[in-house]
């Protein structure tokens, strides 16, 4: 079990694997370097924003969470969660380690609307809509200064839009990815000493995504701080391991109704 607080997670939507092999990401390279990593983990289908959050936030697919599109809202769906938690949405992240450890700090500042809909609000202390990644990573660093949450989830998204505006192999994506992988840096500034998690919900072909192949379904994901084992994460990863690794953290048990498994021992 890793025994790491505080937690800090980093959502960068959008992100693909490839942008590890042209980008320069010098704090991302820096943080895998340190850390537990690998540039294979596997989202979910399809390879759009709401299903792979919901996967990297509730420790399941869509096939358990029920959340199969963009279009997903907590009265309007396609199938029913397997599970449900106390606001009718499946077993999230937020909601497992509110009815476990109660006194937990929790937080979500997130650059996507859409991102607030995919947890339990009532189990979080402050959640907090900043539209442009550079705002909202300004407003993750306040507010970790001034009242060090247990958890912070970061949710930045200014990846994906330079994706959609202009391809995800353009020379202008990946300076985006590098600008952005700027505001990580400065997020593991203030972070110092907490265990971080990088991660991705997609990456896209030409100027969209939702694709089933390798280049919208690969993401990367790594995981640094105290209790992590050094090097290659190795086979097997999968978005919705995730939530399994933030609750291992804290010593609470992931739900019955999850399927990922905590990563980076």
């Amino acid at each position: 079990m890793l025994e790491a607080e505080p937690v800090m997670v980093i959502g960068i939507d959008g992100l693909s694997a490839a942008a590890f092999e042209r980008a320069k990401l010098p704090h991302l390279r820096a943080l895998a370097d340190r850390g537990a990593y690998t540039m294979k983990a596997r989202g979910v289908l399809p390879t759009v924003s709401s299903p792979n959050w919901g996967s990297v936030l509730m420790g399941a697919g869509p096939e358990q969470h029920g959340i199969t599109s963009n279009d997903w809202q907590r009265d309007k769906y396609e199938i029913e969660p397997l599970c449900r938690g106390k606001e009718g949405i499946f077993p999230n992240v937020f909601g497992v380690l509110k009815a476990a450890r109660p006194k937990l700090h929790l937080a979500a500042i997130y650059d996507w609307e859409g991102f607030g809909r995919l947890f339990d609000r009532g189990a979080v202390r402050h959640a907090e809509h900043v539209s442009k990644s550079e705002k909202t990573a300004a407003a993750a660093i306040q507010y970790w200064k001034q009242k060090r949450p247990d958890l912070l989830f970061v949710h930045l998204d200014d990846v994906d839009h330079a994706g959609h505006e202009h391809g995800w192999e353009s020379q202008t994506y990946f300076e985006e990815a590098d600008r952005v992988d700027g505001l990580v840096g400065q997020l593991l500034q203030v972070g110092e000493g907490a265990l971080v998690i990088v991660v991705s919900d997609h990456g896209g072909t030409g100027k969209k995504h939702g694709n089933a192949n390798n280049n919208d379904l690969l993401v990367p994901l790594v995981i640094a701080g105290p209790g992590v084992k050094r090097g290659k994460l190795g086979e097997g990863v999968n978005l919705y391991d995730v939530a399994p690794t933030v609750t291992a953290a804290f010593g609470v048990r992931p739900h019955a109704c999850w399927i990922g498994k905590a990563r980076g021992r």
